[in-house]
């Protein structure tokens, strides 16, 4: 059995360009085997729709029906490689969904950990990255202070992407720190526009201690980012994030010389095997790694942290450190959270079904937010999946 919930949570935030988020879309896949072994999943739409990854996981769930675990994973990568040798617009979501359920499902059955299915543990916690969205500079230097006082020294800022305001943000976070022995790394999500701009903006950058900027330019102009690196480094790092969108894009930066990080969402390959494998080839070109977020509910973190405990290597911490920090969101009875920097990896092996909850839906539900029915689909959900007693009445309600 297959089965799907799909939340729409509302947001409020500002990435680079003041550019306004105003929702996150979560489509979460519950897996039960014919022996009652359970598995959850969560993707998010990346460079498609919420409808496509709905339109594709329904696709998708007809392919597996009466396959294995291990059958449905390699018919599953089999036919999304398929896809990407050919085009670049994928319902990721879908895909990374489906296969992180099974795989939670395939780990419960061989009593391993989800990083050990994916290649291993080399890791008992997992560093993560402090985020600091577009606000008045006052308020990303309170923020980013409070990131500092938990331990974290990977510190990632949206940035307004008018050249004075880029001064006036930088200076007062310069001078306001607390502590200088972190790394700073600027996100422009494209908006430097062009190369000349995007010269000035290294320039303002590299005054104010910049460690790394994160796709500077629009994903296609490779070659005028490959400029900019000859340029600035090593004083300053290049990190490719939207220009890759496919595992054979990795080649192509190395022939360009054009970054010196690129930054690996799953939610973008739709699968947690693939991504780990494109990471680890990118390592024979000289490339460093950075696992991405996508802002997810626990049932995505607990799978990303379960990838960045797989890796051999961490070049850098995990960016993903879920929804709930920011928004307070959680389907998990105790919400996780990083201590000290840090995410209990050995806690999280797989997805805890007795620890899930829907509550959050009721709150947000109030605020009559469009919620694509949510309500009605998790109560579906609960009843076919029956994996927590009497579950649809006691969480959200439905009869």
């Amino acid at each position: 059995m297959i089965d799907f919930v799909i939340l729409k949570l509302p947001t409020s935030h500002f990435i680079s360009g003041w550019r306004h988020v105003r929702e996150s879309w979560h489509l979460i896949t519950f897996v039960r085997t014919e022996d009652s072994v359970y598995g959850v999943g969560e993707g998010t739409p990346y460079g498609t729709s919420i409808f496509e990854d709905y339109s594709t996981i329904v696709k998708l769930r007809k392919m597996i029906i009466g396959y294995s675990l291990d059958e449905a994973l390699r018919a599953l990568k089999v036919y999304e490689c398929r896809i990407l040798s050919s085009t670049s617009r994928v319902a990721y979501g879908a895909f990374l969904s489906l296969e992180s359920a099974l795989l939670d499902a395939l780990a419960k059955r061989r009593k391993a950990s989800i990083a050990h299915l994916l290649g291993g543990e080399y890791r008992d916690k997992v560093p993560v990255v402090g985020t600091v969205f577009l606000k008045h500079p006052f308020i990303m230097v309170e923020e980013l202070n409070r990131w500092i006082s938990k331990g974290v020294k990977h510190i990632k800022i949206k940035i307004p992407c008018n050249l004075d305001d880029l001064e006036r943000t930088l200076r007062i976070i310069r001078d306001s720190l607390k502590e200088t022995d972190i790394t700073l790394r600027v996100d422009a999500n494209q908006c430097l526009e062009n190369y000349a701009k995007a010269i000035k903006a290294f320039r303002i950058m590299e005054r104010h201690g910049v460690d790394i900027v994160e796709q500077p330019l629009p994903k296609n102009a490779l070659k005028e980012t490959a400029k900019l690196r000859k340029i600035f480094y090593p004083t300053i790092k290049i990190m490719l994030d939207e220009s890759l969108t496919r595992p054979q894009d990795i080649e192509l930066f190395a022939e360009l010389e054009v970054a010196d990080i690129v930054n690996f969402h799953p939610s973008k390959f739709g699968s947690l095997s693939i991504t780990r494998e494109t990471m680890l080839g990118s390592k024979k070109y000289g490339l460093e790694t950075q696992i991405g977020s996508s802002l997810f509910t626990e049932i995505g973190l607990i799978h990303y942290v379960n990838l960045a405990t797989s890796m051999p290597e961490l070049d850098y911490p995990l960016e993903e450190i879920g929804i709930y920090p920011f928004y307070g969101y959680s389907i998990y009875q105790e919400p996780i959270t990083p201590k000290k920097c840090m995410i209990d990896a050995y806690k999280y092996k797989e997805i805890d079904l007795s620890k899930l909850t829907f509550a959050i839906l009721k709150s947000v539900s109030k605020h009559e937010f469009s919620l694509f029915n949510a309500l009605y689909q998790a109560g579906k959900a609960c009843r076919s999946i029956n994996f927590l007693t009497g579950c649809t009445k006691k969480i959200i309600g439905v009869d």
